[in-house]
């Protein structure tokens, strides 16, 4: 009866170290693709990456619909916030932007090793010595509600020495679900749903047309004794299934 015992508890030990990290997946979609865009026309003519733009009200929590990745809040209200609250949000902000700016320019490079690529930095950099730098925050403003402005895009692409550009718009959200996963470890607790979602467009400066759009996620559901994974494995996921859909 005692080895039993033994047995019994040995096996839970072994089901808690086998469940103590969180798997991340993913998946992407394509939304948009123009007749006349192709991989090689990147390469020929260039391409820049604007910055990450990160969407307001990222990381709030939210409760999640059963069965379903919460949508990314791309148009939501901004609400009123005190001087502390406000910095501290474009703080976090900030530190989204700089690690997905440089997952993206890592991804794409190893994906695309000829292309004649602008870094976010170097663009930040010829947009500023350019006198565009209040035309920019316009822009990263904008974009998430009105899209481009046809001349600005142009004054982009004649700055920046670049046909196309990139522009990507990221969301980190945490959610519970409704359901748990009852089980004799979790002690009843909720799963937690962490996901980073990024959409990206590529537009042609000289025509003002739209090339090509699509959404990559990455996420993981986060049960009792398993370690959160760090940010940016999340968001190297969901680099990665976007860019997956830019090869004709």
């Amino acid at each position: 009866m005692m080895n039993r015992s033994y047995l019994f508890f040995f096996l839970i030990f072994l089901v808690l170290l086998t469940g103590c990290y969180a798997q991340i997946e993913g998946w992407s979609q394509e939304s948009f693709r123009s007749s006349e865009f192709n991989t090689a026309a990147l390469s020929r003519e260039g391409m820049a990456l604007l910055p990450v733009i990160i969407l307001e009200d990222t990381h709030k929590k939210e409760e999640e619909p059963v069965g379903k990745i919460p949508d990314a809040p791309y148009t939501q209200p901004v609400p009123q916030a005190g001087k502390v609250e406000e910095g501290k949000r474009a703080v976090i902000h900030d530190a989204y932007r700089v690690i997905l700016n440089e997952i993206l320019l890592s991804r794409v490079r190893a994906r695309y090793p000829h292309l004649q690529l602008v870094s976010p930095s170097d663009v930040l950099k010829r947009i500023n010595d350019a006198g565009l730098t209040a035309d920019y925050r316009k822009f990263n403003d904008d974009f998430p509600r009105i899209g481009f402005d046809g001349s600005l895009l142009k004054r982009f692409g004649k700055t920046l020495n670049s046909r196309y550009v990139f522009v990507s718009q990221a969301v980190l959200t945490e959610s519970k679900s409704d359901t748990s996963l009852i089980v004799i470890w979790s002690f009843g607790r909720k799963s937690v749903l962490r996901s980073v979602k990024i959409s990206g467009q590529i537009w042609d400066t000289t025509t003002g047309n739209q090339m090509w759009e699509g959404l990559g996620v990455g996420y993981n559901r986060l049960s009792s004794y398993e370690q959160p994974p760090l940010t940016e494995e999340i968001a190297r996921e969901a680099v990665d299934s976007l860019l997956s859909n830019i090869h004709p």
